[in-house]
């Protein structure tokens, strides 16, 4: 075998490298180390810039959801269809009447208290010597269970009518085949009234049950437009909103404020609402802490110009009628509670008066561990300020 001759110009290694040192490795783990160290705490930071972010965004999405019932109520409080005047329906005719009502001797009238379309919106403050709590609220609103009231929540009640008219699937002026599409027609109670007194008696409208409704055409008691076509039906409402202290009821359907939502009570916008012809309590948005609400009077004298110039959380009792608009605040607290958050020392003004009217305490478990903000929007009831500024 011919010996290898090594090329004089070849300037390679005469040892190959084995590996690396101990230095070099050690170098190695202390760098990759910090790599990783800083991935997990970008990739936690991203993680709880997302909570942060989707928490607001979510009490954003309730703040919305809340003003727009409690606005689609004030909105249609005082319409009755097209009748100018609630005075003008016939209130008589089909003996209307309601159960499990909301009247007492303090909140008055104390039988078919859903039907008094003369008083379409009023409320009762959540401070002052009104203010309602657990102990006082069923005796001036015997409808709302006590254990399922917020004490010293605002109260807010508004009567009339939907803004949706009963259709006419045949297009040949009769309703009733309309009328009989409506889930639970029958029990249900209608507004029909037209822009003129057509109807028997001098009235312009009529308060019927969905049942009835057959039985009065054929004799002439319901109101015509002056082609002979039925006048619009609209299905009547009663609201009333406030806070209670839960979403999900520990058992049945009240609140007990300690195992309630898992062990974390939600206070909850609720409201009481007239289903068929009695007042039945529905829960519509969690995560409500505290509502307020601040009435726009229009001052001037009859008919007015239905602009608001004063707003009060107080009407005098003369001054329910001259309401034309209501600013409405609702603070709401985030769905998520964050463990190295504190809201202790943070005060929340919702009227703009200068004075707190929210501020966090232990009234349950880690309630000052959830982010808080307040959101407000002023609603016009359409009705009474067009009425008094025509």
């Amino acid at each position: 075998m011919a010996n290898f001759v090594r090329h004089p110009f070849d300037r390679r290694p005469t040892t190959r490298q084995s590996g690396l040192s101990l230095v070099e490795l050690m170098v190695g783990l202390t760098i990759g180390l910090f790599l990783t160290l800083g991935l997990f705490t970008l990739i936690a930071n991203s993680s709880q810039s997302f909570k942060v972010q989707d928490d607001f965004a979510r009490m954003q999405d309730n703040a919305a959801t809340a003003l727009r019932y409690m606005g689609d109520s004030i909105r249609m409080a005082g319409f009755v269809g097209y009748a100018q005047d609630p005075s003008l329906i016939n209130t008589t005719i089909d003996n209307v009447a309601t159960t499990a009502d909301c009247g007492s001797a303090t909140n008055p009238p104390t039988t078919n208290w859903a039907l008094n379309m003369q008083v379409p919106i009023y409320g009762i403050p959540g401070s002052g010597s009104n203010a309602l709590t657990q102990l006082t609220v069923n005796g001036v609103f015997p409808c709302i269970h006590a254990s399922n009231f917020q004490s010293y929540s605002p109260i807010l009640v508004t009567r009339g009518v939907g803004g949706y008219s009963m259709p006419d699937p045949n297009g040949d002026g009769n309703l009733t085949d309309g009328l009989a599409e409506q889930p639970n027609y029958n029990t249900t109670i209608y507004i029909q009234s037209a822009a003129a007194k057509q109807l028997v008696g001098g009235f312009a409208g009529l308060l019927f049950y969905g049942s009835d409704y057959a039985t009065l055409r054929s004799t002439n008691q319901t109101p015509l437009m002056p082609n002979g076509n039925d006048a619009a039906i609209f299905e009547y409402r009663a609201h009333v909103y406030y806070i209670r202290p839960c979403s999900l009821p520990a058992t049945g359907t009240t609140c007990n404020g300690v195992t309630d939502d898992a062990g974390f009570p939600i206070p909850t916008l609720a409201r009481q609402e007239l289903s068929s012809s009695a007042m039945t309590e529905v829960p519509l948005v969690e995560g409500i802490d505290l509502v307020s609400f601040q009435y726009g009077i229009d001052n001037n004298p009859n008919p007015g110009d239905g602009v608001p110039d004063i707003f009060t959380a107080t009407p005098a009792a003369g001054d329910w009628s001259n309401v034309v608009a209501v600013r409405v605040s609702v603070l709401v607290r985030s769905p998520h509670l964050s463990s190295n958050y504190d809201d202790s020392g943070k005060q929340y003004d919702l009227d703009g008066d200068g004075i707190p009217d929210y501020t966090c305490t232990a009234s349950y478990v880690n309630a000052c561990k959830y982010k808080r903000k307040v959101f407000t929007q002023i609603f016009q009831l359409r009705n009474i300020a067009l009425r008094r500024g025509a």
